[in-house]
C-alpha cells in the first residue's frame, strides 16, 4: 500500500511541476510578427504583396511604412510599389508591439542630376526655340516636366519649345518627378519705335524735385533710358537716374536718350515757388467706403494766397494704401480700419494729413420683436435675445442692452432678458457704440391678444391690468 501510494505521489508531484513549468511559457510568451519575403528585388513600376505571420494569441491590426516613398511606397494592404531605383525598408507593425521589416531594393540608376542645353537664350516676340535636357549617366529615369514661371512672356511645350510671347524676362525650367531642377533665363526683346517722358506737360517752382519717367510704343517694349540731358543746368538739373531739380525760372528742354536710340524731349516750366503750402484738412477721419477730396493752399512771403503755385505738379501718396489710397488729384477713398498718413509734395516742399478710417456699426437687429405673456407664465419664462450687426466687422462690436421697466423685465449683457413678475410693457433697447440700436417689447398681460390664423394680424387686443380689476396675488 505505501508503495501503490507513494508511487502515485510521485506521479501527482511530477505532473504539478510540469504544469508550473510550462504553463508560463504559454500565457507569458511575447508576440512575434514574421514578413516574407525579409528582402524583394524589384524593377521601377513592380509591384509586390506582402505577406506576414503573427504568433499571437488574439487578432491584432497591422500597418506598413516605407523609409522613403522616393524609392518603394506602401498601401495599407501591404501592396509595395517599385517607385525609384535605391534602397528603402518596409516597417511592419502589428498593434501589440510586434514588428519586423522588409528590404526593398529598386534595380536601376537613380537619377541625380538635370542640365539644359543652355542656361541663357534671347529672343525676338514670335521667336520660338527649343531646349534640351540631360540627365547623370545611366539614370533610369528620364521623365520630367517643362513649365514657364511666366507663360505670358514666353510658354514652353511638353517637348521643350519655347515660344516667345511678349518683352520681358522669366524662367523656363524642366522638372523630374524626384524634385530635381534645371532653368534657362529667357529674355524676350521687343524694339520700340517711339516713347514718351512722364509727366507731360510739366509747370513746377523752384526747389521742386521729380522723378521723370519713360514709356514706349509698343508697350511690351524692352528697351530702356540710358542718359537724361537739360538744356541750362543753371534752371534744371537732372541727375542719371531721371531725377530733376528745378533750381531757376525759366524754360528748359529735358531730353531722354534710350539705350537703342530713341530720344524724346519736353519743355520743363519752371516758375517762382510759394512761401508757405499746406493741406487742409490736416487731420480727418472717415469710414469704410468713404472719400475725401484734400485741399492744397499757397502762401506768399506775407500769408497772402500765392495763385500761380496751383497749376505746379503735386505728387500723393498714403503711408498705407491698404487703409486708404489717394491718387494725383488728391482724391482719397477709404478702404480697412486703420490709421495712416496722406502726403502731398509741390516744389519741394510736404504737407500731411493724419487719416484715420473707422468701421461703425450702422444697424443693429433683434431675434425677437415684441412678445405677450401672461403673469403665470412669467415665473419660469426667460427670453435670450440675439442681436445681429451690419457691418459684421466693425471697430468696437459691443452691444450694450437695457430695460425701461425693471418692474417688468431685467436684462443682462448677455440679452438674457428675466421677467420680474410685474404687470406692464418693458422696453429692451440694444445698442451699439455707434448709437445704431433695436428694441424688444414685452408686454404682461392679463389677457393674451387674438390672432387671426391666416394673416397673423391681431383681431382682439391684449387686455392689460390697468384695462380691468385685477385680483390681489
Amino acid at each position: 500500500m505505501r508503495t501503490i501510494y507513494g508511487k502515485l505521489t510521485a506521479l501527482i508531484l511530477a505532473v504539478t511541476l510540469g504544469l508550473l513549468l510550462f504553463l508560463p511559457m504559454r500565457f507569458g510568451q511575447e508576440d512575434h510578427l514574421y514578413a516574407y519575403p525579409h528582402s524583394l528585388r524589384l524593377n521601377r513600376g513592380d509591384t509586390y504583396a506582402l505577406s506576414y505571420t503573427l504568433d499571437s494569441d488574439h487578432a491584432q491590426a497591422i500597418t506598413y511604412a516605407s523609409t522613403d516613398e522616393r524609392v518603394a511606397t506602401v498601401n495599407a494592404q501591404g501592396q509595395v510599389k517599385a517607385v525609384n531605383p535605391g534602397t528603402a525598408d518596409i516597417h511592419i507593425d502589428a498593434e501589440g508591439g510586434a514588428k519586423t521589416s522588409v528590404r526593398v531594393k529598386v534595380d536601376g540608376t537613380p537619377t541625380t542630376s538635370i542640365t539644359l542645353n543652355t542656361d541663357a537664350i534671347t529672343l525676338e516676340k514670335g521667336q520660338v526655340t527649343g531646349l534640351s535636357a540631360s540627365f547623370n549617366e545611366g539614370a533610369d529615369d528620364t521623365r520630367m516636366e517643362w513649365r514657364s514661371d511666366d507663360p505670358e512672356i514666353a510658354n514652353v511645350d511638353a517637348a521643350g519649345r519655347v515660344t516667345a510671347v511678349k518683352g520681358g524676362r522669366t524662367q523656363v525650367y524642366a522638372a523630374t518627378p524626384n524634385g530635381l531642377k534645371a532653368a534657362a533665363d529667357v529674355f524676350v526683346h521687343v524694339s520700340g519705335y517711339a516713347m514718351r517722358m512722364t509727366p507731360e506737360d510739366l509747370t513746377v517752382g523752384t526747389g521742386a524735385n521729380l522723378q521723370m519717367s519713360t514709356s514706349y510704343y509698343p508697350d511690351d517694349t524692352t528697351d530702356v533710358a540710358d542718359r537724361w540731358v537739360s538744356s541750362d543746368e543753371r534752371l534744371l538739373r537732372v541727375d542719371a537716374d531721371g531725377v530733376i531739380h528745378a533750381v531757376g525760372v525759366g524754360k528748359p528742354v529735358l531730353t531722354v536718350y534710350s539705350k537703342e536710340g530713341l530720344s524724346t524731349s519736353a519743355i520743363i516750366n519752371v516758375e517762382p515757388s510759394a512761401e508757405t503750402f499746406d493741406l487742409a484738412p490736416s487731420a480727418a477721419t472717415l469710414e469704410r467706403g468713404e472719400t475725401l477730396d484734400m485741399q492744397t493752399r499757397f502762401l506768399d512771403a506775407e500769408g497772402n494766397v500765392f495763385t500761380p503755385s496751383e497749376r505746379h505738379y503735386i505728387t500723393w501718396e498714403s503711408s498705407d494704401p491698404s487703409v486708404a489710397t489717394v491718387d494725383q488729384k488728391g482724391h482719397v477713398r477709404a478702404l480697412k480700419s486703420g490709421n495712416t498718413v496722406i502726403s502731398s509734395t509741390v516744389d519741394g516742399k510736404t504737407a500731411t494729413c493724419d487719416l484715420r478710417v473707422q468701421v461703425l456699426v450702422h444697424e443693429v437687429t433683434l431675434n425677437e420683436n415684441e412678445i405677450y405673456m401672461l403673469r403665470e407664465a412669467t415665473e419660469t419664462t426667460t427670453i435670450p435675445l440675439v442681436a445681429t450687426i451690419r457691418p459684421s466687422d466693425p471697430d468696437d462690436p459691443t452691444i450694450t442692452y437695457t430695460t425701461n421697466n425693471d418692474l417688468v423685465a431685467k436684462v443682462d449683457q448677455d440679452g438674457l432678458v428675466t421677467m420680474t413678475g410685474g404687470y406692464g410693457t418693458a422696453v429692451i433697447t440694444a445698442r451699439a457704440a455707434s448709437g445704431a440700436e433695436a428694441r424688444f417689447t414685452v408686454s404682461v398681460v392679463v389677457k393674451l391678444p387674438e390672432l387671426d390664423p391666416e394673416t397673423g394680424e391681431i383681431t382682439e387686443p391684449a387686455v392689460r391690468a390697468e384695462d380691468e380689476a385685477v385680483p390681489e396675488p
